[in-house]
């Protein structure tokens, strides 16, 4: 029966003036930043691969669950002496695919960032991303408990095209701070209702690290989401990170959960990372928490000092 219900509250939500279901979000957002702004594309002088899958809410039948894989680097031409403090350009691909209740959608975008040097210390980086979205809307679990002949018959999906965003983003070495907006276009959904459009998102990102004794370092970090007709939504974390070889935090997100990560290291190049969300709303009555994974490999990372992710992201 709560099955039932939670998907006709989300059918419920589809035929109000604005469909404005958030987007997918990230326990582990310090290690994810491209997937939520594209000027991140290249940022590394080498290919930086990651991938992740979140189960929000376990235990609640059609509860949201997001998976992502990504994969950025710098752009380079042959042939052409580049100065080292320079212009430098990214590009980098990503895949996210996010299901609640009878709703599905997989996105597919290709990026581009343009990376101006300020100085010799701080980067400034522009950057868009052009795609495509798959929605999908499943009526195969969907049971009411009287005819409504509001709701389909059967299954439907359509393609949204395009799907853009653009971001920026300023940084050092123990500073950083993003600002991006995703669903630029705000396709309408008129498969879902005739005034149904995606929101669009506009998320800002900011932290900083500060040494500490043993090669300890500390970094707080915010990341806010907002739509037009959502209310502000905020993560804030605190992250202490081993010589780039173990890290682990602890968080808040609004007032819905409290947050703690592990990110551990391995073979120089691949890193490994869990996060468990803890709930404070009302959900925690039945204990339902939130699980997420996720996988990195950077071809020219390295332990210790000498690791060539010595930004406060991780990245």
């Amino acid at each position: 029966m709560k099955r039932y219900l939670l998907y006709i509250s989300f059918l419920l939500l589809s035929s109000q003036h604005v469909w404005s279901q958030q987007t997918e979000h990230y326990t582990q957002y310090q290690f994810n930043q491209f997937n939520f702004n594209p000027a991140l594309a290249g940022t590394k002088s080498c290919i930086d691969i990651r991938t992740g899958y979140r189960f929000q809410w376990l235990g609640i039948d059609g509860a949201p669950e997001t998976g992502f894989a990504n994969l950025h680097g710098p752009l380079r031409f042959r042939k052409k002496r580049r100065h080292l403090y320079g212009p430098k350009s990214g590009i980098g691909v990503s895949f996210n695919r996010d299901n609640f209740g009878p709703f599905s959608f997989i996105k597919a975008n290709l990026s581009y960032a343009l990376h101006l040097p300020i100085n010799k210390d701080w980067t400034f980086s522009l950057g868009t991303s052009v795609g495509m979205q798959q929605a999908s809307f499943s009526t195969n679990n969907l049971t009411a408990e009287f005819n409504d002949p509001t709701l389909p018959s059967s299954s439907q999906s359509f393609i949204l095209f395009p799907d853009i965003a653009i971001g920026g983003w300023i940084a050092d070495k123990k500073h950083y701070l993003g600002v991006s907006v995703k669903n630029l276009v705000g396709n309408q959904l008129n498969a879902i209702g005739p005034e149904s459009f995606l929101q669009r998102h506009f998320y800002i990102t900011g932290g900083k690290k500060f040494k500490l004794e043993k090669k300890w370092s500390f970094v707080p970090s915010v990341f806010l989401l907002k739509t037009a007709r959502t209310p502000l939504d905020f993560h804030l974390s605190a992250l202490f990170d081993l010589d780039n070889k173990v890290s682990f935090s602890m968080g808040i997100r609004r007032t819905d959960a409290i947050t703690a990560q592990v990110r551990v290291k391995l073979f120089n190049f691949i890193s490994i990372g869990y996060s468990f969300d803890y709930i404070i709303s009302k959900l925690n009555r039945n204990m339902w928490y939130t699980h997420e994974i996720t996988a990195a490999f950077n071809s020219c990372s390295n332990y210790g000092s000498s690791s060539t992710t010595t930004c406060p992201t991780f990245e």
